[in-house]
């Protein structure tokens, strides 16, 4: 236990890695670009306007396809007590949105931080200080953590899915993946699809246990999405389909250009990854990476089908495939090897030794060592009614400390 707690206290500074270089991503690039109006504006609203719906942006300016006020609620949530002191003071509403987008970046440096745990437990503490080095180094993950856009709110939605279906929760799984495809980005049912049918395929569920959190999980937040945009907007919608509908049946998301059929694997997954990518292959080294590598470069194979391609819209990935390289990192680090092999003949040069009592190990020392000091342990407790308590412990030699002799036999 104190060496969990050891362990976890020489973790925060990690964290604070993390937080730091976020931060200054957000105050050196302090304005916005039109893909994350609506987000922005709609927390805006909803902090300054409040229930005076009429008085919202999006009434005059809609966009091209509604968009959800799931995240921009969420947010304006955590971010309203700093922003009420601040309408208060009468400051800037510029400081309002730094705290908008700090209050996002911390959500997703949050997930961060889980996924980190969870990769400290299934491949170590190395792999885990790696996975943070490589993530804060990284400029696309640091810099759009804290940008109002859907990818990134789904984003922080993601890491904690991701978590849960690495610590086989698969209920939470569900529940994280219904709520991030239904309410905010339906392509990434592609991704925690994968994932899920992988889970299956490996016969860890069951199909009959999918569909008993499925079913509710997914008419209870298509129920949520409807009834709370439904409100802002006023008419009925579920924004996420509408989304899904335009750019994928209708495909109108090629007016805004179009890329190459391998355009991220060439191109964005490199920029996005940079110089981590080449630990990737060796970290498949590892045949447990194996799982998170097929939901990651599967989504992304899928997604490259569509014509229209930007970077954030794989940026998913790039925590999951921040641990591949991370664990190929540890393979080329320094590692000490405890087994040294040392033979019988090696040993005789010790002048002390502690091993296990063991008759055939002890005998290979009869003529150059003698027992110094030995140690008991219980085999057993045995019932004895002639004495209180009622019962004898029984011991025997477990280990014993060896000195050379100065002139052996």
């Amino acid at each position: 236990m104190a060496g969990k707690k050891s362990s976890g206290r020489r973790s925060w500074p990690l964290l604070g890695l993390l937080v730091t270089v976020a931060t200054i991503h957000l105050v050196a690039c302090p304005y916005t670009k039109v893909e994350e109006s609506f987000n922005l504006q709609a927390t805006h609203d909803l902090l300054y306007h409040q229930l005076d719906i009429d008085k919202y942006d999006h009434h005059e300016f809609p966009g091209v396809v509604p968009r959800t006020f799931l995240g921009p609620l969420v947010i304006a949530a955590f971010s309203s007590p700093v922003v009420y002191v601040l309408s208060l003071l009468e400051v800037s509403k510029f400081y309002s949105q730094l705290i908008v987008r700090g209050v996002l970046g911390l959500g997703v440096i949050s997930g961060l931080w889980t996924l980190q745990k969870e990769v400290r437990q299934q491949f170590g503490a190395t792999v885990a200080v790696i996975f943070c080095w490589i993530s804060a180094t990284q400029f696309h993950l640091m810099f759009y953590c804290t940008r109002t856009l859907p990818n990134v709110l789904a984003l922080a939605v993601v890491l904690p899915a991701l978590t849960a279906w690495l610590q086989r929760r698969w209920a939470l799984f569900v529940w994280l993946s219904a709520f991030v495809i239904i309410g905010f980005r339906a392509e990434l049912a592609m991704l925690l699809g994968i994932a899920l049918l992988l889970t299956l395929y490996q016969r860890r569920l069951t199909v009959a246990r999918v569909l008993r959190h499925a079913i509710p999980a997914g008419l209870l937040c298509l129920g949520l999405t409807v009834a709370v945009d439904s409100y802002f907007w006023r008419y009925l919608v579920w924004p996420e389909g509408v989304v899904l509908w335009y750019n994928t049946v209708l495909n109108k998301s090629s007016n805004w250009g179009t890329s190459p059929l391998l355009w991220y694997f060439y191109s964005a997954l490199p920029r996005g990854l940079g110089c981590s990518l080449l630990f990737i292959p060796l970290g498949a080294v590892d045949r447990r990476t194996y799982a998170l590598a097929l939901p990651s470069l599967g989504f992304v194979a899928l997604y490259s089908l569509l014509p229209h391609k930007e970077l954030r819209f794989i940026i998913y990935t790039f925590p999951v495939l921040n641990i591949m390289a991370a664990r190929g990192c540890t393979y080329m680090s320094p590692r000490y090897d405890k087994s040294e092999d040392v033979g019988a003949a090696a040993m005789l040069n010790y002048t002390h030794i502690l091993m296990e009592a063991v008759p055939g190990h002890l005998v290979l020392y009869r003529d150059t060592h003698q027992v110094l000091a030995s140690i008991e342990g219980t085999t057993g407790i045995s019932l004895n009614l002639m004495k209180l308590p009622p019962f004898d412990v029984n011991l025997q030699t477990k280990l014993v400390l060896l000195e050379r002799l100065l002139r052996p036999a």
